[in-house]
């Protein structure tokens, strides 16, 4: 059955008239990490996928099988309702305990084990995504200018190691419920789409710098900027965190008179000098990304594009609509004065969204993913159960499978502000 706002309004519509791919895709996500099989047949699939990424030249050191292992015990997590404080149940408890579709529609949480002592595995296990080697390099740089404090190394440009830094200072520790869902939305800014992860925070307009990556099992394309001033819009930066950082400094030393100045350019040569001993590139346009912008098959709100697996045609079909007409299109089901005229607002979308959905049947998941994206950037609560769907089911089709997990964890924690850390809210 198609998916139909008509029948209980757009921010209520229950599961059962959900569109029958989104449940058979909620029903998956919810029950893939059950069982030490599926966990390993995940824990494949990321490595076949991360060494086949032709995007990724440099190659990675090889981890001896004995380490794996103890990191994937380690790694594993225990399933939770998500909406429930107790207990997690035992196994035979879970096998006769049926899920209702509510539940399943709301997917799974997961209880994050002891941590691994390693920095980078512990990053992984809780936010479901590898850093790049450039991450923790800037790490030491940081703790070269700052030996007690290094996520405080670029405060007088008004910059602070935020996010999966967080791990490496230990302020992580005192967050009480170990929960996935937690842990993801760790300053997650309110226009962070599942792709962008901060891991810069600025001193205001909401700026904040992070990585974005096309896969959850690939490393990051670009680093790239967002912040109030231009809500929603993904600026990219460089190829690494250096040369987001550097960026950031070369732009704020043109607005700061001569005597703030200074300190910022001691600051910038301190962090060039590392980077060249490192071999990393300052461009602000490099190769690579050069070659990954022809590979975008759309522009998306956010302006960052999407790429997607295309052959033979098959992958991705443009929207029936230009991107001007959807913004006027959204922008009525928002201005709509009760929800009756919202739900006839919503029609024009309805129809753009049936048409998405032929599309998944015939293989273009990409069309899909441009207008959940599309959607979630435009902003508003009326829209989540709508770019759910069309998100979840694209990222299902591609083997996205982490996004997934972040954009529900997301969505259920949506905040605007800058008041994003999750231990603002855990105490």
């Amino acid at each position: 059955m198609a998916w139909e706002p008509h029948v209980n309004g757009l921010a209520r519509v229950p599961v059962s008239h959900w569109n029958e791919a989104f449940e058979e895709a909620a029903k998956y996500i919810s029950k893939r990490l059950y069982s030490e099989e599926d966990f390993e047949e995940t824990d494949e699939r990321a490595k076949r996928s991360k060494l086949g990424d032709e995007e990724h030249l440099d190659e990675e050191p090889v981890i001896s099988e004995a380490v794996l292992r103890e990191f994937n015990d380690s790694y594993q997590r225990i399933p939770i309702p998500l909406d429930s404080s107790s207990a997690p149940q035992s196994d035979c408890e879970q096998e006769d305990t049926e899920e209702t579709e509510e539940e399943v529609a709301k997917g799974q949480d997961f209880l994050v084990q002891d941590s691994p002592e390693e920095a980078r595995f512990s990053i992984e296990q809780k936010f479901l995504l590898e850093m790049p080697s450039d991450f923790f390099d800037l790490w030491e740089c940081c703790s070269n200018i700052n030996k007690e404090k290094p996520e405080e190394a670029l405060l007088k440009a008004g910059l602070t190691l935020v996010g999966p830094y967080d791990v490496m200072t230990g302020k992580l520790k005192k967050i009480k419920e170990r929960k996935v869902s937690h842990y993801v939305c760790h300053w997650r800014y309110y226009y962070d789409p599942p792709e962008f992860m901060t891991v810069i925070a600025g001193d205001k307009d909401e700026f904040h710098i992070g990585y974005y990556r096309d896969d959850p099992f690939h490393m990051p394309c670009f680093v790239a900027s967002m912040s109030s001033v231009k809500q929603g819009q993904i600026k990219p930066l460089g190829e690494n965190i250096f040369a987001g950082v550097c960026s950031y400094l070369t732009q704020r030393m043109k607005e700061e008179n001569p005597f703030k100045k200074a300190p910022l350019l001691r600051l910038y040569k301190e962090i060039e000098s590392f980077a060249k001993k490192k071999d990393y590139s300052l461009l602000a346009v490099t190769k690579n990304m050069k070659k990954r912008n022809k590979k975008v098959v759309a522009k998306t709100f956010h302006g960052a594009g999407i790429v997607v697996p295309v052959e033979n045609d098959v992958g991705y079909r443009e929207l029936p609509e230009t991107y001007g007409n959807l913004k006027k299109m959204l922008q009525k089901v928002v201005d709509s004065k009760n929800e009756d005229e919202q739900i006839k607002n919503f029609d024009a979308i309805q129809e753009i969204i049936t048409n998405v959905q032929f599309a998944f049947d015939e293989g273009d998941s990409g069309t899909g993913i441009e207008l959940g994206l599309n959607l979630f950037t435009f902003g508003g609560e009326v829209f989540h159960k709508p770019l759910m769907h069309l998100l979840s089911v694209g990222y299902d089709l591609l083997e996205r499978d982490p996004f997934i997990d972040i954009l529900q964890a997301h969505l259920r924690n949506r905040r605007r502000g800058s008041q994003v850390s999750i231990l603002d809210t855990d105490s």
